[in-house]
C-alpha cells in the first residue's frame, strides 16, 4: 500500500478515531503497561498501584500522539496532492 492510500484511510476515519484509537488506547494504553512493569521492576510499586498511576500520564500523552498522528496525516494528503 502507497503511503498517499495510507493517509487517505487515517483521514477517512476521522478526527476522533484517530484521538482515541490510535493515541489514547493504540499508543496510551500500552505506554502505561510499560510503565507499570518497570516500576515493578525496579520495586518502586506493584503493579496494580502502577498501573492506576500510571494511567492519567499515558491517556494524555495518547491523546497528543493522537493529535500529531492526525496533523501530520494532513501534511502528508497535502503534499501528495501536490
Amino acid at each position: 500500500m502507497n503511503d498517499a492510500r495510507r493517509w487517505q484511510r487515517i483521514r477517512a476515519g476521522g478526527f476522533w478515531r484517530c484521538l482515541l484509537l490510535r493515541g489514547a488506547l493504540g499508543w496510551g494504553l500500552p505506554f502505561c503497561v510499560l510503565w507499570a512493569l518497570i516500576a515493578q521492576m525496579l520495586g518502586l510499586s506493584p503493579m496494580r498501584a502502577a498501573l492506576f498511576e500510571a494511567l492519567p500520564l499515558g491517556l494524555a500523552a495518547g491523546l497528543v500522539w493522537g493529535f500529531a498522528c492526525w496533523g501530520f496525516t494532513l501534511l502528508q494528503l497535502m503534499k501528495s496532492k501536490e
